[in-house]
C-alpha cells in the first residue's frame, strides 16, 4: 500500500516560497517574451479551441 501523501501546507507563504514564486514568474515572462507575440497568440487560440471541444464532448456529463 502506498504511503499517504502529505497535503499542501496550510498558512502563509514563507519568504523563501515568495521569492521562488517571484523568480519563476519572471522566468515565465522572459520565456514568453522571447517566443514572440504571434507564437503566444497561436498557442492561446489552440488551447481555447481544445477547451471548447473538450467542453462540448462532456456537456452531457455536466448536466447529470
Amino acid at each position: 500500500m502506498a504511503a499517504k501523501q502529505k497535503g499542501k501546507p496550510k498558512g502563509p507563504w514563507t519568504p523563501e516560497e515568495i521569492a521562488r514564486n517571484e523568480r519563476v514568474a519572471r522566468l515565465r515572462v522572459e520565456h514568453d517574451r522571447a517566443r514572440g507575440v504571434s507564437v503566444n497568440l497561436e498557442e492561446t487560440v489552440a488551447l481555447t479551441r481544445f477547451a471548447n471541444r473538450f467542453a462540448e464532448a462532456f456537456k452531457d456529463a455536466r448536466r447529470a
